[in-house]
This record gives C-alpha cells, sequence and structure tokens, in this order.
C-alpha cells in the first residue's frame, strides 16, 4: 500500500469519525418531548355549567310554585254545577217552603255579599244569590253590573209588591238611549233599563232608535223597598 492509499483512508475514517460525532451532539441537544396529558377544562365552562344547573334548580321551583298557586285558587271559589237549582232546598234557614221571588235591581258600588248582608242580615247567603242568578251573572260571582237584576226569595209576607209607572218619551234627531238616560235619570249607565222596558219594539229594528219612536221611562229606576 502506497503513502497516498493509506493517507486517503485515514481521511476517511476521520471524516466518519466526526460526523458520528456531530450526530451523538444533535441527539443529546434534542428536548425530550413531554408526555401529552389532556389540558384542564377551563374555569368559565366550569363555571357555566354551575350557572346552567342553578337555572335548571330555579326553574324547577318556580314550576313548583305555580302548580302550588293553581291548587290554591282565591276566594270565593264557586264551582260551576249542572244540575238544577231547588230553590226550596236553597232558601236561607228558616224560610218557609213557599217563599216567593222579587226582582233586585243592582245599584252602583253592589256586590254579592253586600247584597246578601242587606237583604239578609247575612253576608254569607252570598252563594244562594249566585247559584239563584247562575245564568244572569255568569261564571264570575264578583262581576255584577249596575241595573242588571237579580232574581232573590224570601218569605211572601216580607216581600213588597212594586209596579213601575212610565212616561213617554218621543226620540228625536241625534238622540240615543244613552244621552236619554243621562237627561231622564241622571246616569247615562241606566240606558240599559230604556233598553229593557223597549226591547220588543227596538229588537224588532235591530236596537236602532229612530226619530219619532215612543220609548217607555221609568218614573223610578228603584223599587220601594
Amino acid at each position: 500500500m502506497n503513502i497516498k492509499k493509506t493517507q486517503f483512508i485515514v481521511f476517511l475514517l476521520g471524516c466518519a469519525l466526526a460526523l458520528v460525532g456531530c450526530a451523538s451532539e444533535t441527539t443529546e441537544e434534542a428536548p425530550v418531548p413531554e408526555s401529552e396529558e389532556p389540558a384542564p377544562a377551563p374555569e368559565e365552562v366550569v363555571e357555566m355549567q354551575v350557572a346552567e344547573e342553578e337555572i335548571a334548580v330555579e326553574a324547577e321551583e318556580v314550576v313548583e310554585e305555580v302548580v302550588m298557586q293553581e291548587e290554591e285558587p282565591a276566594e270565593p271559589l264557586v264551582v260551576p254545577r249542572e244540575e238544577p237549582v231547588d230553590v226550596e232546598q236553597e232558601l236561607p234557614s228558616g224560610f218557609p217552603a213557599d217563599s216567593g221571588s222579587y226582582i233586585y235591581v243592582i245599584r252602583h258600588n253592589d256586590y254579592l255579599v253586600k247584597i246578601a248582608n242587606n237583604e239578609y242580615g247575612n253576608p254569607n247567603e252570598w252563594r244562594r244569590i249566585y247559584n239563584w242568578n247562575r245564568e244572569r251573572i255568569g261564571d264570575d260571582p264578583n262581576l255584577i253590573y249596575p241595573y242588571h237584576e237579580l232574581e232573590l226569595y224570601k218569605p211572601v209576607d216580607e216581600i213588597i209588591s212594586w209596579d213601575y209607572d212610565y212616561t213617554i218619551h218621543v226620540a228625536e234627531q241625534g238622540e240615543t238611549l244613552w244621552t236619554i238616560a243621562g237627561e231622564e235619570y241622571g246616569d247615562e249607565i241606566a240606558w240599559i233599563v230604556i233598553f229593557w222596558d223597549n226591547e220588543e219594539m227596538l229588537g224588532s229594528n235591530g236596537g236602532r232608535l229612530k226619530p219619532g219612536m215612543e220609548l217607555r221611562i221609568r218614573t223610578e229606576l228603584w223599587s220601594g223597598r
């Protein structure tokens, strides 16, 4: 082997050793990859879930409160019934079976408890009054209106007979039942009384008032009781 070949072989060995050293240095300097662990859930998400759970609980409480309110209706509670009213059974205690009926005209600021107290001396009798007049009043016993009529019952000897007297009012151009009631009774709401007293004539005309119509007008709105 000549000198040139020997030098060339030594050169190749030196290069190989140098490459091996560089590779080992690179391997040592390279960072060791950390083990991948799942990142913790953000705190905001956790708080949001808690808030949603609280809202759900509050919603359940609201539902329960609504149900409780529906189960405890306000007074007075009147249960509708389908069977006809037996007047004898519905008469206040102490009333004879041959008691008679009379018409009570509702006044301003009247309510069933007040009427019961004035007519029977017992406010609790409002339930009987309502049962007697369920069709007239409707489903709500708290809604009664001035000048509407109720049918009440009393012993015959306690009922005061009363017949209304009437005058005639000739309708003029531009008048209405409202304006006539204000002129004749001093209360426009009493127009309903004029309509009922002339219902046959007004009903046949579609409820319209025409000039020249002769209307029956009560001389008094209230009976002598």
